[in-house]
């Protein structure tokens, strides 16, 4: 799943989008987002900044604040060092020279049990325990789905047209027959876990894809541990991934986040602002990583029940402490009804705000003690 941080602007507003990587139909816009304005914020106290680009197909954006260069620029080091390892731990697209990851599990689906490193074997875990107690709206087994949809957005982002796509794949977009051959090996049920081997197994002919959970869990990561090392005031940005270490030392009470406007062509960039500290911001939208045919969206986020690209929303943004089960819900809320959403703020105490299909913001009522009016 899924997310760029557009700006850090004067008194503190920083505008998130969800769901960004690089995808050609955003290509100035991101160019444009992804310069962040590096500034003091206090005489006494620098914005310590450091941006990269290979790591979990996204712009990640830290920023440290604090009075010492030599400690804020060891922990943003040791920041990206832990991305960059954590990425390859979680990748399923790509091998890595003495490291067992998720390609590695998918290589060997219907042959063998492959023992996982501790993190990894937790990430897989924590999504199957979320799929069964709070939602089956984000499935990490939908990897021949999302392979099959990524297989046409690729094709329609290097510009291919209908006709050509037809000609290629013998449809414009996967047939409904097509898709349902692919429910089988859907199925958390069959991803079979060995808690004391650490060992996971999955059926032949499944893929694991932990897009919509992988960059949540590894941004908390990242953030507890500067935590230890001793970092009271940050901002991470993984994308729409949002984590706020501590509150500013401005003397401000809190950060102020702008929640990107899913309407990327309104002159208005903003829907909302929420004040919010030591907190996560999470958010999904339809309009980072999709492609349009005949009048209509196909984004990237796949719902499980009809395994086709959602349509109920533009975008949705969960605020919770936790970033790996923030970004969780946020593909569960995408994927949901408004009454779902409501129900699955309840269950998880978890702010949400969303904008339908219609372009109307909505909110659950503990949202409201966020907004900035």
């Amino acid at each position: 799943m899924k997310k760029i941080i557009l700006a850090l602007t004067l008194g503190g507003l920083l505008i998130f989008s969800g769901c960004g990587d690089k995808n050609v139909n955003n290509k100035n816009t991101n160019q444009k987002n992804q310069n962040l304005v590096s500034q003091e914020v206090k005489k006494d106290r620098e914005k310590h900044e450091l941006e990269f680009y290979d790591t979990f197909d996204t712009v990640v954006d830290i920023a440290i604040f604090s009075d010492s260069d030599d400690f804020a620029n060891d922990n943003l080091r040791y920041a990206k060092e832990r991305y960059e390892e954590l990425h390859k731990f979680f990748d399923n697209y790509k091998n890595y020279d003495g490291i067992t990851n998720v390609k590695t599990i998918n290589d060997n689906a219907g042959l063998k049990p492959v023992a996982v490193d501790e993190t990894l074997f937790n990430l897989i875990k924590s999504s199957i325990d979320d799929y069964n107690n709070i939602s089956h709206k984000t499935n990490i087994a939908l990897g021949p789905v999302t392979k099959l949809w990524n297989e046409y957005r690729d094709l329609y982002e290097s510009g291919k047209t209908k006709e050509e796509v037809i000609k290629l794949k013998g449809e414009a977009i996967p047939s409904d027959e097509e898709l349902e051959k692919l429910r089988p090996f859907t199925k958390v049920e069959n991803i079979k876990l060995n808690e004391d081997t650490r060992e996971v197994y999955i059926d032949k002919g499944m893929k694991l894809d932990l897009g919509a959970t992988a960059k949540g869990f590894a941004t908390e990561i990242v953030a507890k541990e500067l935590e230890e090392r001793g970092v009271k005031s940050a901002v991470i940005s993984a994308g729409g991934n949002v984590r706020i270490i501590g509150k500013p030392v401005d003397g401000r009470d809190n950060f102020k986040i702008g929640i990107q406007n899913p309407n990327v062509e309104s002159e208005e960039s903003i829907i909302a602002v929420v004040n919010v500290v030591n907190t996560s911001i999470v958010t999904s939208g339809d309009y980072q990583r999709y492609f349009d045919l005949d009048g209509k969206r196909y984004c990237h986020i796949i719902d499980p029940d009809t395994l086709k690209p959602a349509t109920n929303l533009k975008s949705v943004t969960i605020i919770k402490e936790d970033s790996g089960l923030s970004d969780f819900l946020s593909t569960a809320a995408f994927n949901s009804t408004d009454e779902d959403i409501k129900s699955l703020s309840e269950r998880t105490n978890s702010a949400i705000i969303w904008v339908d299909k219609d372009m109307n913001l909505k909110m659950t009522e503990n949202a409201n003690e966020y907004i900035d009016n």
